[in-house]
This record gives C-alpha cells, structure tokens and sequence, in this order.
C-alpha cells in the first residue's frame, strides 16, 4: 500500500478544487468533507445492497455490462473480434468500487486537513475476515467516522487521541473494502482512474 503517493495524488487534486473555489481557501472545510463522507458511505453501501432484506435484488452491483458487446466481450462471434470498448472483458464499470473509491478520496481528504500525511501509519492491506457481517463493518465505518466529526467539534481529546481514531477509523474503512472482496491493487486503480475523472470535472465546471 503506497500510502504516500495516494496523499501526493490527492493533494494535486484538493489544491486543484481550491484554485476553482477560491473561497474555500483558508477556512475550516471539515464539515463539509465529513458530511460528504457519510453521503459516499451510503451510496457505497446502496450500490452493496446488502441491506435491503425488503428486496429479492440484493446482488452488489459490481459489473456494468459493455453495450456494445453486451458484455460478451466480443464485437462479432463469428471472427472472435475482440470488443475494443472493454477490451474484451465484457465490463466497463463496477458501481460499488466506483462508490468505495468516492469515499477514500474524502478520506485521504480529510486526513490530509488533520496532517495524517505525516504522521498516520498503517499494517497492510487487510485480508477479510469471518468476524461480523458487510452491514456491521458500515455501520462500524459510519460510526468510527461520527466518534472523529464529535472530538474535532468538542476538541476535549488530545491531538494524539484524534490521531489514534483516525487511524483506527482508516484502517476499519480499508477492512470494508477487504469484506467487499476488493484487493488493494483494485483499489487504488479505480482511485487513481476516478481521479483523473474528478481533476477533469473541475476542468470542465462541472
């Protein structure tokens, strides 16, 4: 996990959304980023479908299928003619990577508004494990993220407790991602794809 270059990468981006909205720069924007954080939490966990027990679609939504190919990966069965929209795969996109990836950006963000690019660090990527459910480690996800929100409001804890919940809240994150059944090359390949989409956004007024 190259920790260091996902901050470098963020960093180039948040600088970037600052020169576009000038009137971010030199103001407290931990609200903002936490409460978007919870936003991607729950569009992460709406693409999981995990939760909606009311519902016979609880599939993850984690291949969106290529049209021209229809996600056979091929553009003609009679010559085998390899689809070049997919590459072949048949896929061109995986919605709760994409969603998961969303929230790491804030994350990174956040982290880098509390300096943890200089002083966070973590064990590697971790495997998943049979301990408690998808549901629980969001909800686990959501409510290490609030305890972080309430000691940066009451600042009642010491910088190194603050610190220490951050990290803890990360490392819970990562181990979403690990019970989602991403690896940590699939992650930040998605995370360093999306970026590239977001600095063209900013490009583009979007």
């Amino acid at each position: 996990m190259n920790l260091t270059k996902l901050f470098e990468t963020q960093t180039k981006l948040d600088e970037h959304i600052m020169q576009e909205y000038p009137e971010l720069q030199g103001q407290n924007n931990l609200d903002w980023k936490l409460l978007a954080l919870q936003v991607e939490l729950g569009e992460c966990a709406n693409e999981w479908r995990g939760f909606k027990k009311w519902s016979k679609d609880q599939e993850p939504r984690t291949r969106v299928a290529c049209q021209p190919c229809n996600g056979s990966g091929l553009l003609s069965f009679v010559v085998k003619k390899t689809c070049r929209f997919c590459n072949g795969s048949g896929t061109v996109g995986n919605p709760l990577l994409e969603e998961y990836v969303d929230c790491l950006h804030f994350k990174l963000s956040i982290g880098l508004d509390l300096g943890a690019h200089n002083w966070m660090k973590l064990s590697k990527y971790p495997v998943a494990n049979e301990n408690g459910s998808i549901t629980l480690q969001f909800l686990d996800v959501h409510s290490r993220s609030l305890k972080v929100v309430e000691e940066i409001i009451r600042m009642e804890s010491a910088p190194s407790e603050i610190r220490d919940l951050f990290t803890q809240a990360f490392e819970c994150f990562l181990q979403l991602g690990a019970k989602l059944g991403f690896t940590w090359d699939e992650i930040e390949t998605a995370y360093f794809e999306k970026n590239k989409v977001n600095h063209e956004r900013q490009n583009t007024g979007y």
